[in-house]
């Protein structure tokens, strides 16, 4: 794995880039797996081990949300079983040690998938690396959600808008705290004592817990490889002493309990601050849809991003809030096909935001009898929607004769056959559209195909979208994300970068 330095290569930011890859396959020898929470110094072990040329090349293979789609897409891999041998071809080192670096929920989750795991990776070593100081550990978190930036490798550009959120921190300590004891019971029930690494030691003498590793995989001896991988750089500053401080503070005065009156997926920050007076209560405005219905909210499928799955309902929430509600009056006495319904959640919603009556597709039958249960539960007429359990394109033609005057397409175009379904769309003739979608760049109208943990998923550009609204006459808008007042991008860094819009589209005729 010799990948050298040069002016005109471009830098190696991700840990997938193929130049880190070893030259050569080398059967598997002995595996070690390292296990970790968010922010506790994993990825700064991972990079001294790799460094040394004898303990492989650690990395969070088995993250769904960063390096397991993008090796997905790199190898083009068939199933779990030849993904794990393709990692195994190209990150084995010369003496036949693999490492791999893991989550509790990451590894919960691809073990499920995959239950061969450990067997394939046999013998297996455990490492467990905590932080002490927690609340250091959730500061560092929610500082990362919030830019985006995980490691000093994704640094650049202009510096990210941070912004002190204590029920932040407070839900990222209990997500660090939920990782944590979800690897110790783990570590419990298969009788397993993992050798420890305190992130303090690892801090202050790092060269001593690398040694200790060494000694604990026998490879002391080992002839090294020749590697060369990306510095690592610690991203801590000034933000975060005082974010700590400021923490630790504020809860002593509280008496140690969580910040209180604060929403855990709250709505986006505004640009301004509404200084209006607050309501009386005979004035106090209908709770917010997430607060009436933040259980089914936090039932909606996660994506993985945090053991607890506050992220995700903070995303959640903020597309909920410029997609539907920044909307409303589209769903106003509309009639409304909610394409690849899921749950429930969006068809939920845009009943809430005035929607006669909406029909939601979906052909995941467990999906659909929660939806029912849900709705059934909770005295949602059962004149105002129905679940149809389907495959999308069979159910649009039985809906041939369904007068719908717009059409909800909320995470489901990029898994779609996008012309089939314009096909579908024009001949059941809504008025509009929502088609909140990825988008890739490129001349010209394209789809760009990748693999993920999903199956195959193509990404259209902006030409596309004017392509087909040309063809089948509808015009186009871009809901703009940037004029929505939005100071804190958490969860939606997508929309910001531009790597996701969403579009209204007009029947022309």
């Amino acid at each position: 794995m010799n990948v050298k330095t040069d002016a005109e290569q471009r830098p190696i930011v991700t840990m997938t880039d193929e130049r880190l890859d070893f030259k050569r396959p080398t059967p598997l020898a002995k595996s070690y797996l390292i296990a970790s929470s968010y922010r506790c110094g994993s990825s700064y072990l991972c990079w001294l081990l790799w460094k040394t040329g004898l303990l492989g090349a650690p990395s969070e293979v088995l993250n769904p949300t960063s390096e397991l789609p993008q090796f997905i897409n790199r190898f083009k891999t068939s199933d779990p079983s030849d993904y794990i041998t393709k990692i195994l071809e190209r990150r084995v080192s010369r003496n036949g040690i693999f490492g791999v670096k893991a989550h509790f929920h990451h590894f919960e989750a691809y073990q499920k998938q995959y239950p061969p795991l450990l067997k394939r990776l046999a013998p297996v070593t455990y490492i467990y690396i905590s932080r002490p100081d927690k609340v250091a550990q959730a500061v560092s978190m929610a500082k990362a959600l919030q830019s985006n930036r995980w490691h000093s490798r994704m640094e650049g550009g202009p510096k990210p808008t941070l912004h002190y959120d204590p029920e932040m921190i407070a839900n990222c300590l209990d997500d660090i705290e939920e990782q944590d004891l979800a690897w110790r019971r783990w570590f419990k029930a298969h009788e397993v004592s993992p050798f420890e690494v305190s992130y303090n030691d690892l801090t202050k003498d790092a060269a001593s817990v690398v040694r200790g590793i060494v000694e604990l995989l026998g490879v002391e001896n080992d002839e090294p490889e020749e590697v060369y991988v990306p510095s690592v750089e610690k991203q801590g500053d000034e933000t975060n002493h005082e974010w700590i401080e400021r923490y630790e503070r504020e809860t002593a005065a509280r008496g140690g309990s969580r910040p209180a009156d604060v929403d855990t997926a709250s709505p986006p920050s505004r640009a301004k601050k509404d200084s209006s007076p607050a309501p009386q209560p005979s004035q106090a405005p209908a709770a917010h849809f997430f607060d009436r219905h933040n259980k089914f909210a936090r039932s909606v499928p996660a994506g993985a991003a945090s053991a607890t799955g506050f992220f995700d309902l903070i995303r959640l929430r903020r597309r909920y809030e410029v997609i539907v509600a920044g909307n409303r009056n589209l769903f106003q006495n509309a009639r409304v096909l909610d394409v690849m319904s899921g749950p429930g959640f969006w068809t939920l919603a845009a009943l809430d935001a005035g929607a006669a009556h909406v029909v939601g597709v979906e052909p995941a039958a467990t999906l659909v009898d929660s939806a029912n249960k849900y709705f059934i539960k909770n005295d949602i007429s059962s004149n105002s929607y129905q679940f149809v359990n389907s495959e999308l394109f069979s159910a649009l033609e039985n809906l041939e004769h369904e007068p719908f005057d717009l059409i909800f397409c909320h995470d489901s175009l990029e898994q779609l056959d996008i012309s089939g379904f314009f096909t579908h769309v024009k001949r059941l003739q809504p008025k509009q559209l929502i088609l909140d979608t990825g988008m890739v760049s490129g001349e010209g109208p394209l789809v760009r195909f990748s693999l993920s943990v999903d199956g195959i998923i193509g990404y259209p550009n902006h030409q596309l979208i004017m392509f087909l609204c040309d063809t089948f006459d509808f015009k186009w808008r871009l809901v703009d994300w940037r004029a929505q007042g939005i100071s804190d991008w958490t969860g939606i860094h997508e929309y910001e970068r531009d790597h996701r819009r969403t579009y209204i589209l007009d029947r022309s005729s």
